[in-house]
């Protein structure tokens, strides 16, 4: 199958304790894109100013991305700057610069159109919702959004989530979503929204996916140091669609392995600076990974 993915492609100014990087590639779209790459085709459709020069595809042509869906216009590429402190599980935003962003208006090639799995990362409601209208008949939507969205385009999120079939969110945000504090409670109430799955992510405490049935719940990969969170739950989601793009059949099982593979993929992106850690992946060290969070998780079954 094949995934099609629409966001952001930016450039990140961070600092975190580990030290200071200045304009960083960075952006739903890519760190998604690059994330979903490690497992299927993948189509990216974006917006980038002409200060994003021909070397900066470069990372998209080497992992075989489809970027016809990327308008370079002139003026500037959006631009994110932000720090973070302590144990680094919030990001503090320092400044925003829309730029070209504000001219976004996603055209999906006739190309892509076909594609089974979509992405709508993290962009306005109704420029998710103007994207998801021009494909044919994906087999799997799934949507990222955030507070910001939840407050301010509340009535335009909830007009497109019954034609969502996983809505991504983390701890804070499905809080937000539903007015309740106990997250075990709020599943059942995004399911009552029209979604057909959720997913909460809890940064390091794992993430909980809920069918409106039952409940899955994924561990975190337990790391020893973090240099950089940016983009982690961007290349958890990508990572998820991706794999789910790899089969032809999409089971309850698959699901649960994406939200490993897209835990694992996450874990790298958090130990370097932008995609320094998630560019270098490899099939044979994904697996590796998957038996070693396996090992740490499995336990015998046994009576009382």
């Amino acid at each position: 199958m094949s995934v099609a993915i629409i966001g952001t492609v930016a450039f990140d100014t961070i600092e975190t304790p580990v030290g200071k990087r200045d304009r960083l590639l960075g952006g739903s779209a890519t760190f998604s894109g690059i994330a979903a790459s490690l497992y299927d085709d993948v189509s990216l459709i974006s917006i980038v100013g002409d200060d994003f020069e021909d070397e900066n595809f470069k990372i998209f042509h080497d992992r075989g991305i489809d970027i016809s869906g990327i308008s370079r216009v002139p003026g500037k590429t959006f631009h994110w700057k932000g720090y973070y402190t302590g144990d680094m599980n919030q990001a503090h935003t320092v400044q925003t610069d829309l730029n070209v962003l504000m001219e976004f208006d996603p055209i999906v090639p006739d190309h892509v159109k076909e594609s089974d799995i979509v992405f709508l990362a993290n962009i306005h409601p109704v420029l998710q919702k103007k994207a998801l209208d021009q494909f044919t008949k994906p087999k799997c939507v799934i949507l990222d959004t955030m507070n910001f969205w939840i407050e301010s385009e509340r009535d335009s999120l909830l007009a497109l989530l019954p034609q969502i079939d996983v809505l991504i969110v983390n701890d804070q945000e499905i809080r937000l979503l539903t007015g309740e504090s106990n997250i075990i409670k709020g599943l059942s109430m995004v399911i009552d929204l029209g979604v057909n799955r959720v997913i909460v992510k809890k940064g390091e405490h794992g993430s909980i996916m809920y069918n409106g049935e039952t409940m899955f719940m994924c561990p975190a990969f337990p790391l020893i140091s973090i240099t950089d969170p940016t983009g982690a739950g961007d290349s958890f989601a990508g990572g998820a669609a991706g794999f789910i793009g790899k089969h032809d059949g999409i089971t309850e099982e698959i699901f649960k392995k994406a939200m490993i593979q897209g835990t694992i993929v996450s874990s790298h992106t958090v130990q370097g600076f932008s995609l320094d850690k998630l560019k270098g992946l490899t099939a044979e060290h994904l697996e590796l990974k998957y038996k070693e969070l396996k090992g740490m998780t499995d336990f015998p079954v046994f009576s009382i």
